[in-house]
């Protein structure tokens, strides 16, 4: 979610040039990479190291799944569907409104783990006070619901500061040509385990005696902090080589936020290849909108019990396990460009499907049960989109942005999205003022404008050399 040797002239000239003036930037290309620090145990060990933890990050994420347990928990509490529409703007988006106020001092830091170890434990700890909550506080409450925004708030908000050191430390440790196979192995143990978690998750979502609502979400909550925990401690034992740094000063919170905006407003300026892939995401973004109202369409409308959330999960699990490998192999030998192309058109399917089960719905006489079931398709299409738009998109930013501008470039980027992903307030009015039809119409077309556009970005990777003394064992 910066090592290429760039292909084309014009964005080599791009990310090269500093985008906001400021000193002490490296003047090398984004080719000369950190990892030749590190001797090839060390690059394995990291390697290895990095595949644990997203296997470890998957299980935790699984037991808070946006779509499906934190929808589901706020649909059981009776809330509005403008408050369920909060939910994946507060989580997604939330996450990465603070990034632009630390990358200037991550940038000025040699090694990244210590703030990165600092905010996990602030992390952990929000899930931990959020599964207290739901135990005390009762069911009826409205502060139960206050509770909930209030302590998601606090946790996406550790959750986007976390995510900046760590990116910067994958580009540091991990070359170019090995990311791909680096995300992929990521998604496919991280899928496996998270198949175990989906089963769990379907399990206590059926109230089993003894984990009633709202007693079994707390459970959920309560693994998530310790495999969150687990995660951080895989990520914190990484051998770490010292960054480029700049040589800018301190400077006050609203002087450093002044500046890296500036920064990043010059680059999204006169970077064309930056720019098409901010206009991709920005596409996404839009069609991201219904994601978090697939399951509740398929309880409200579908008439889907909540047993049905673990098949739910566990296909979408799988879809992206069965696939992630072959998205890798594309990542690493065709490029990120192409891609993030042939996942975006995959992507355009979810939407469709959920359409097409909608019109059977309407149309089938009687009752049809079996629609519930068939909904699976749906998950299964997202699984593997999900999974190949997640390598993609996240290697090719670090495909072009330069070392010592990695920070900048990240944490500008996500705080774009991260105020991009506010707009999806609008998805929950969009279902109550005129129905799910016209939202996800909606994310049908944006997901085809994403495809689009991503078809004229540039491929930034033809000239990177190979991989050196990574193996993929």
């Amino acid at each position: 979610m910066p090592d290429a040797a760039l292909s084309t002239d014009p964005l080599n000239r791009a990310v090269n040039t500093d985008a906001g003036g400021a000193r002490g930037t490296s003047s090398a290309s984004p080719s000369s990479v950190s990892t030749g620090a590190l001797d090839v145990a060390d690059r394995r060990r990291n390697f290895r190291l990095g595949v644990l933890n997203g296997a470890l990050f998957r299980i935790g994420d699984v037991f808070i799944d946006t779509e499906m347990v934190l929808t589901w928990f706020l649909a059981q509490l009776g809330t509005s569907n403008t408050l369920i529409g909060l939910v994946s703007p507060i989580r997604f988006g939330g996450s990465f409104l603070l990034q632009m106020l630390v990358s200037g001092y991550i940038e000025r830091k040699p090694y990244k783990l210590p703030l990165y170890q600092l905010i996990s434990i602030i992390r952990c700890a929000a899930l931990l006070i959020l599964a207290a909550t739901m135990v005390f506080v009762p069911v009826g409450s409205p502060w139960l619901v206050f509770a909930f925004f209030a302590v998601l708030t606090l946790f996406s908000l550790g959750a986007g500061l976390v995510s900046v050191p760590f990116m910067d430390v994958v580009g540091k440790v991990v070359p170019p040509r090995r990311r791909g196979a680096f995300f992929g192995q990521r998604m496919f143990w991280g899928g496996l385990l998270a198949l175990g978690g989906s089963l769990i998750v379907g399990f206590l979502l059926a109230e089993p005696d003894g984990f009633r609502f709202p007693l079994n979400v707390a459970v959920l909550f309560v693994l998530a902090s310790v495999f969150y925990g687990l995660t951080a401690w895989s990520w914190i034992a990484v051998k770490e080589p010292p960054s480029s740094v700049s040589e800018d000063q301190e400077r006050t919170i609203t002087g450093e936020l002044r500046v890296q905006l500036r920064r990043g407003l010059a680059i999204l300026q006169h970077n064309a290849t930056y720019r098409r892939y901010i206009l991709v995401r920005l596409a996404l973004t839009i069609a991201s909108w219904a994601a978090p109202f697939y399951v509740v369409y398929a309880n409200r409308e579908l008439g889907a019990p909540a047993s049905l959330l673990g098949l739910y999960l566990g296909v979408r699990t799988a879809a992206g396990i069965v696939s992630n490998l072959f998205w890798a192999r594309i990542s690493d030998g065709l490029g990120n460009r192409r891609l993030i192309v042939l996942t975006n058109l995959l992507g355009l399917t979810t939407p469709a499907l959920v359409l097409a089960f909608g019109f059977l719905n309407r149309t089938v006489p009687g009752d049809a049960p079996w629609l519930s079931y068939a909904f699976a398709l749906v998950f299964l299409t997202a699984g593997a989109f999900g999974s190949g738009s997640g390598i993609g998109i996240t290697n090719y930013l670090l495909d072009v942005a330069p070392e010592a501008q990695r920070p900048l470039y990240l944490a500008f980027t996500n705080t774009l999205f991260g105020l991009a992903r506010f707009t999806g307030l609008a998805s929950g009015l969009i279902v109550d003022w005129v129905g799910y039809d016209v939202l996800i119409l909606i994310a049908l077309v944006f997901s085809g404008l994403a495809w689009v556009i991503s078809a004229t970005m540039a491929e930034s990777r033809s000239a990177l050399p190979p991989a050196d003394g990574i193996d993929s064992h």
